[in-house]
């Protein structure tokens, strides 16, 4: 820890200094948690404190990437744009120190809620980030972010005007080392009635720690839509939640995980609704195999002033090997009564009667597994139109059946 002083003399000392200072003193404030919400462990994902304090400490490696897939690519710190399709698109880092009137007032208060959010919101070392202006419609971009370093904290946000039609397509692939921590923070604020479709997919290999938080800011009437599918790393904390503050804004999560070996997945979406008439949808599923363990938990907090809105919350896992685990915890936070809410969980193996269905249509058994595997997950992304996406999920399905 003696790279500390150097640490904060060098990546806290610019533009984003009060940011910083404020997150990490959330992050100081937040004692890490000392409870379990349940007599069971195995179901949490655990990140120690060695783990999160190596974000604080620089790597200074540099990943050599010939060719660079998408509009735009994170390398590391480095921000690459081959397209920017008309959009602003640059660094953050960059975009602070150079056109700091690009960047709303709002994304330098929305320091999260978490501890390793705070954290990475106080040590990120860049990020891209990306401004649509008003009317912009039919705007599609793609980016990847990789990195082979031992420790890498982002940060990225994308800005979305008024009245735009926008597709956003984000995939993160890595191949460091054993033992490595990557963790990021991606804020989105999305216009009045502005809609944006955003695909995710998390490919990492099987050494990483990733630590990735998405949250998305809604105005009136704003439409905001995340397929995630989560496959890679170690271990993973996914959480995704949306504040709602528009009236009329609409929220819907479609996600997918993939577990095996030894992995451990964390998976959490949640709505925040403040805004009235509001409509959040949170649907997922789950795939686990060998003696891995995938947990599913969420929010639909329906604060007071939110009247007439609903909220709706499902998670499906398909346990598919006698070793591995899997948990849901869905909640509901309701504060008035003018609204509509429901939550459910299931957790189930296989059907042998639809195997055995398929086996007397002359389908092997294991082709019959993937088949039924991959209609359980792929029900999620359909509804994305992304076939890259819709391809993963089948690949990833095949995979599992084939380790099981």
């Amino acid at each position: 820890m003696e790279q500390l002083p150097e640490t904060f003399r060098t990546r806290f000392d610019d533009v984003a200094r009060e940011y910083r200072s404020a997150a990490f003193r959330a992050y100081i404030d937040t004692p890490p948690r000392s409870f379990k919400e349940s007599p069971t462990t195995r179901e949490y994902v655990d990140v120690t404190e060695e783990e999160l304090a190596s974000l604080l400490i620089p790597d200074s490696t540099e990943t050599q990437v010939q060719e660079i897939e998408g509009d735009v690519a994170i390398v590391d710190s480095r921000v690459v744009v081959k397209n920017g399709h008309g959009a602003y698109v640059s660094g953050l880092k960059e975009t602070l120190a150079d056109n700091p009137g690009m960047i709303p007032e709002a994304v330098l208060s929305a320091t999260g809620k978490d501890r390793a959010e705070y954290l990475i919101n106080s040590c990120w070392e860049n990020g891209a980030f990306m401004r649509v202006d008003d009317s912009t419609h039919e705007f599609r971009i793609s980016v990847t972010e990789t990195s082979n370093r031992k420790s890498l904290a982002l940060k990225s946000v994308i800005v979305v005007g008024n009245d735009c039609n926008v597709d956003i397509d984000y995939r993160c692939v890595s191949d460091s080392a054993t033992g490595s921590v990557h963790g990021k923070t991606l804020y989105l604020f999305i216009g009045r009635r502005s809609r944006v479709n955003f695909t995710y997919l998390q490919e990492k290999s099987s050494s990483v720690t990733d630590l990735t938080f998405v949250r998305s800011f809604l105005s009136d009437y704003a439409e905001f839509r995340i397929f995630h599918v989560n496959r890679g790393s170690l271990k993973t904390i996914f959480s995704n939640e949306s504040l709602m503050e528009g009236d009329g804004s609409d929220f819907r999560t479609f996600g997918v995980s993939f577990s095996d070996g030894v992995q451990r997945m964390d998976i959490r979406d949640s709505s925040f609704q403040t805004g009235k008439s509001t409509y959040a949808d949170i649907q997922v599923r789950g795939a686990v195999s060998g003696g891995s363990v995938t947990m599913h938990r969420g929010n639909i907090d329906i604060e007071e002033q939110s009247v007439l809105s609903n909220g709706f919350y499902d998670s499906r896992i398909l346990l598919l090997s006698k070793d591995g685990y899997a948990n849901s915890k869905p909640g509901l936070i309701i504060r008035n009564s003018n609204t509509r809410s429901k939550h459910g969980s299931a957790i189930s193996s296989i059907d042998e009667e639809q195997v055995l269905y398929l086996q007397s249509r002359g389908i092997g058994k294991k082709l019959a597994r993937s088949m039924i595997t991959e209609g359980f997950l792929g029900f999620s992304v359909e509804k994305s139109g992304n076939e890259f996406l819709m391809g993963k999920v089948h690949e990833f399905a095949q995979a599992l059946i084939s380790n099981d």
